[in-house]
């Protein structure tokens, strides 16, 4: 591993400052869009569900479908099942199964970039120039070898023993085969069912080395090694202990013929199709599990409400990042205190992003929850309170000086 620094000033903090202006308002309006639809499908999507579940029936026998449950939700347990074979025709690699994929990796350099901030403190031993040097935030990049899923560029790597290091000299797409008839019983899973089997993820070595690179590459366990060739077309010997930048290796996963399945939908003839809810919301339940109908819908619930909490969190964290972008930069540049200026200007974006989550959460809930939205319009205005009154502290302390 190796590191370079790099020094960020005043001039640069000033650009970043000015940036985050007109960035940050930006990711408000992409945060306010984003709590205000999350909201509205969740509430959408629990209604749905509630209205479902009654109008559901089990289907017991999957050998023939019941023409009386024709166009009506219907609930089915058992095992997926396919003869289907897939073929990755590149390699020779074949396997039966629900789903093939090939999976490549490429050696390269990988840059990390870290902030280190300066300190404030000054030495008995250093001058002036050095101390405000010091006092620059400075970037450390950190440079590793090792396994990626994609070609990197680093024609824009900040060190420039590094710079133009990465190459490969073979590529090959990472894919996916899926069978086009898995069963249940006799019914037949849609397109969009046999996608959302879950994989279990058995290797499948491959057997031999295609004709076309029989001098390029070599078989080593679950791998096949691919080298590379900075002259010529020759490759070099290969060592998958120590790989080299440039160097491949690709492997298979395969889903199993049969994996166990549960799905609630709308029967049509020996196939299925989403259910629509009166408020338009679509429910198309399907899990990788052998579940009751209970199970299924207390699972679907259950996704909900932590989908409803990864949005709302998302939302949080835009705000908090908009108003950080345009106040932290500002803070850097302060003469005196520097670093409890950057503190005070986390902690006043942190309120501020709370505020505007919860308004707009709050905003979206007058529509549909009037009650829970006077709860939070309640709290947005404690936390108003409490900004105001931290902000009232500094302002007496300087009157009585």
């Amino acid at each position: 591993m190796a590191k370079a620094a790099e020094k960020e000033g005043c001039a640069m903090k000033a650009g970043k400052g000015c940036l985050g202006f007109f960035l940050g308002p930006s990711i408000m309006v992409m945060a306010v869009y984003l709590l205000f639809n999350n909201e509205g499908d969740y509430l959408n999507t629990a209604q749905a569900l509630d209205e479902l579940q009654p109008l559901v029936q089990h289907v017991e026998n999957t050998a023939t479908p019941d023409a009386a449950l024709e166009g009506k939700p219907v609930h089915l347990s058992g095992t997926a099942t396919t003869e289907d074979v897939l073929t990755d025709d590149t390699y020779g690699v074949q396997a039966q199964g629900i789903m093939l994929r090939r999976n490549v990796q490429y050696v390269q350099w990988v840059e990390k970039k870290t902030k280190r901030t300066g300190s404030d403190t000054k030495s008995t031993f250093m001058t002036e120039a050095e101390y405000k040097r010091s006092r620059d935030d400075e970037w450390i990049y950190s440079y590793n070898l090792t396994w990626v899923n994609n070609p990197i560029n680093s024609a824009t790597f900040h060190n420039e023993r590094y710079r133009n290091a990465n190459y490969t000299h073979y590529k090959a797409d990472t894919i996916e085969l899926w069978a086009k008839n898995v069963q249940l019983g006799n019914y037949k899973l849609t397109d969009n069912q046999i996608r959302r089997i879950a994989s279990d993820g058995k290797r499948v070595p491959p057997q031999q080395v295609p004709e076309a690179l029989h001098k390029h590459a070599m078989l080593h366990g679950e791998y096949l090694f691919i080298g590379h060739a900075p002259e010529g077309s020759s490759y070099y010997p290969l060592d998958p202990q120590a790989p080299s930048v440039g160097d491949v290796r690709i492997s298979w996963r395969q889903t199993s013929p049969q994996r166990p399945v549960s799905l609630v939908a709308i029967q049509k003839g020996n196939r299925f199709e989403p259910y629509t809810a009166t408020n338009g919301a679509v429910i198309d339940l399907f899990y990788t599990d052998t579940l009751g109908i209970t199970q299924c819908f207390d699972k679907a619930r259950s996704t909900n409400t932590v989908n409803l909490w990864m949005v709302r969190m998302g939302g949080w964290l835009m705000f908090w990042g908009a108003f950080a972008c345009m106040l932290r930069p500002l803070a850097g540049m302060v003469p005196v205190c520097r670093k409890l200026a950057e503190a005070g200007a986390e902690v006043i974006s942190l309120l501020l992003g709370t505020i505007c989550s919860l308004l707009t959460i709050s905003v979206s809930w007058l529509f549909c929850r009037p009650v829970f939205a006077a709860l939070m319009l309640l709290a947005i205005i404690a936390l108003i309170w409490l900004l105001m009154k931290k902000q009232r502290k500094p302002a007496k302390a300087v009157t009585r000086s």
